[in-house]
């Protein structure tokens, strides 16, 4: 029962809650135990029932960094079909509209794709999404038939590339900001081209610096953990206090970690003065620039925030 992050290779046809429950249910069968007994369980970021990919579920005391999950960028890869469309925008509901006309070209669908890189987008959140508004889930409302208004968020699309179009479907990959809803996008970008969209497909590919390649499907756990294993000796498991290793830095001593843990904010000062960079890392990760975490040697100490100009304690894990 080690802390620390699963990094998961979801399965089309069940939802990110179902890969929590199955990995409880293993945890069960193979540790004789009973599931108030279990570590807790936590997923970084929702990814609909019909997508595939990357899912982050964080274990015991690393629930605590859940949120730097879920505020990392997203990539993916997948497949527009344009001239059609359904009201979640997947293939999961009956086709709600038609419209024959389609884009002309690969290099049209291009050129507004990068476009969208270079500009604000403004997103109105779907009514079929686990976003609350006022306590309720909207795809509970959704369900009932009822549609309430709700506010646009600012999206950044970092990379909108069209790969291939052969009408009328076309290819993409994207990496995107925290909190995107890319069946949305999908709807959004066909509208510029006086016709219907939807997503055919969706594969999320890189949650921040993690990657979809060192992810272990359901079964691949399943086969481990019966063979005895437990995360620790999963390629796909990142201990604890690695989660934040590609993230700035500053090295504190043992009287620091002291003065950490009694909440003495006026240390940061000169600790902050010791900020590394992270060591070159794939998929382009950029580190927040408002997030700094403290280590005592190899040992994740606390994380650091920067608000209204001022550095504060955000969590200690001492």
């Amino acid at each position: 029962m080690t802390d620390g992050a699963l990094l998961i290779n979801k399965h089309a046809g069940i939802s990110s809650f179902d890969v929590i429950r199955i990995l409880q249910e293993e945890l069960i069968k193979q540790n004789n135990v009973k599931k108030r007994d279990l570590p807790k369980l936590g997923h970084c970021g929702t990814l609909d029932p019909f997508a595939t990919g990357l899912l982050a579920v964080c274990v015991g005391k690393a629930v605590k960094l859940a949120q730097y999950f879920l505020g990392a960028f997203k990539s993916y890869e997948g497949v527009i079909l344009f001239g059609k469309t359904t009201v979640p925008g997947d293939p999961t509901a009956p086709v709600s509209e038609t419209r024959e006309q389609l884009p002309e070209s690969l290099q049209e669908l291009q050129t507004m794709a990068l476009k969208w890189t270079k500009q604000a987008y403004m997103q109105t959140p779907p009514m079929h999404s686990a976003k609350k508004i006022n306590g309720q889930k909207l795809y509970e409302l959704a369900r009932k038939g009822i549609e309430i208004e709700r506010q646009p968020k600012l999206c950044q699309l970092y990379r909108f590339e069209i790969t291939e179009y052969d009408k009328p479907t076309a290819k993409f990959v994207l990496t995107c900001s925290s909190g995107t809803y890319i069946r949305t996008l999908a709807q959004d970008f066909a509208r510029f081209f006086d016709t219907v969209g939807m997503l055919e497909s969706l594969t999320r590919t890189a949650i921040g610096y993690f990657e979809l390649k060192n992810a272990y499907t359901a079964q691949q756990i399943r086969n481990a953990m019966s063979e005895g294993k437990s995360f620790k000796d999963f390629s796909c498991f990142i201990p604890f206090d690695e989660i934040l290793k590609n993230y700035d830095q500053a090295e504190v001593s043992t009287d620091e970690v002291k003065e950490i843990a009694q909440g003495n904010q006026k240390i940061l000062f000169q600790i902050l003065k010791r900020i590394t960079k992270p060591k070159e890392i794939s998929n382009s990760f950029s580190p927040p620039e408002n997030l700094i975490a403290l280590f005592h040697k190899t040992k994740l100490i606390a994380v650091v925030r920067q608000q209204d100009y001022k550095w504060l304690i955000e969590k200690v894990f001492v």
